[in-house]
């Protein structure tokens, strides 16, 4: 199918149109200003969305009542050239969503919207002051605010999201255009530029992919998500060597990707190390208390030492945030085998 161009992304019917002007033109919110009435229209109206949804276009998002917080910005977006509002989009590093699919990882970044509407003018001077609302659809006491980022950027995360969403369901063929979209509209978009590097190492274009890791690491040293994407295809290719040398780099770095304190507390289990486990999940449930992988491996500590009824809560916990069926699934039988066991 040909790719959505860019004013498609932001597109809605008459109908969704005459939905948010009739909410916004309401006598009874004149006394609002324009980005608080647009902030209120969507704070209301779609509480439903949901983080780990798809990233969509706008019309696609209203239709299905979701859509990830990027799908919520484009929508913001779509309101916002409708009135006399200006749309701001600042990165989250606090809350980036980790997954690990098939040895390769892909991390969300968590976006915001700040929509912007004059509220002063001083005649006198000249100045124009300016009211501010934001709008996040994944708060955090723990959030940090990173930098703010272009529109081009912004737009170039669409076709870079649904890059990895085809990626992750193995259709490379499919993404590779909405990769190269990515990078067209936005040359320094890092995470374009790891995805491509992993589906070259899919298709077994591994000078390619290592090419491309070798670029990004020379501009973004320390970019973990491409170090552990390049650490597991120097394994896979028996480069162990050059593989435990970024290991080694990538244990000094201060990590906040919590895969890592995973991979250690797996190797800390192997040896029988519970205690250091325990310590190595402790670090990664702080980073993403929502994987249910941590819960899981929690579960596999309790059953060894006895501590059936933890173990239990655990595999609920992990039952809880498991993002597929098959992982719910498997909590679902373990749960039963313990239940049994009672």
């Amino acid at each position: 199918m040909p790719l959505p161009m860019p004013p498609e992304i932001f597109f809605l019917t008459a109908e969704q149109q005459r939905e948010f002007l009739e909410f916004y033109y309401d006598e009874a919110r004149q006394h609002l200003l324009p980005d608080r009435r647009l902030a209120s229209f969507v704070e209301r109206r779609y509480t439903d969305f949901n983080y780990y949804g798809k990233t969509l276009k706008a019309t696609n998002s209203l239709q299905g009542e979701t859509g990830n917080c990027l799908s919520l910005a484009i929508l913001t977006t779509a309101y916002a050239r409708l009135i006399d509002v200006s749309v701001d989009y600042q990165l989250v590093y606090s809350v980036p969503i980790y997954e690990l699919i098939d040895d390769t990882l892909y991390v969300s970044s968590h976006i915001r919207s700040r929509v912007s509407s004059p509220s002063e003018h001083n005649r006198e001077t000249g100045q124009i002051s300016y009211s501010h609302s934001f709008i996040d659809y994944f708060p955090s006491a723990r959030r940090q605010r990173g930098q703010y980022i272009s529109e081009q950027h912004f737009i170039s995360m669409f076709y870079q999201n649904v890059a990895a969403e085809l990626l992750k369901q193995n259709d490379d063929e499919a993404a590779f255009p909405y990769l190269m979209k990515a990078l067209q509209i936005a040359p320094d978009n890092v995470a374009a530029l790891n995805a491509l590097a992993v589906l070259h190492r899919r298709k077994q274009d591994v000078i390619t992919a290592e090419k491309l890791y070798r670029f990004i690491l020379d501009y973004y040293p320390v970019n973990l998500n491409a170090m552990i994407n390049f650490r597991e295809m120097l394994t896979l290719q028996g480069r162990y060597k050059e593989a435990h040398a970024l290991n080694e780099t990538i244990s000094h770095i201060n990590d906040p990707n919590p895969y890592e304190w995973i991979f250690l507390a797996d190797e800390a289990i192997q040896h029988g190390q519970l205690a250091r486990a325990e310590r190595y999940l402790e670090r990664a449930q702080h980073l993403a208390p929502y994987l249910d992988e941590i819960y899981f491996r929690y579960a596999h500590i309790d059953y060894q030492r006895g501590r059936i009824t933890s173990a239990q809560h655990h595999l609920s916990t992990a039952h809880q945030f498991a993002r597929t069926v098959d992982r719910r699934q498997l909590y679902k039988a373990k749960l039963g085998v313990l239940h049994a066991a009672e």
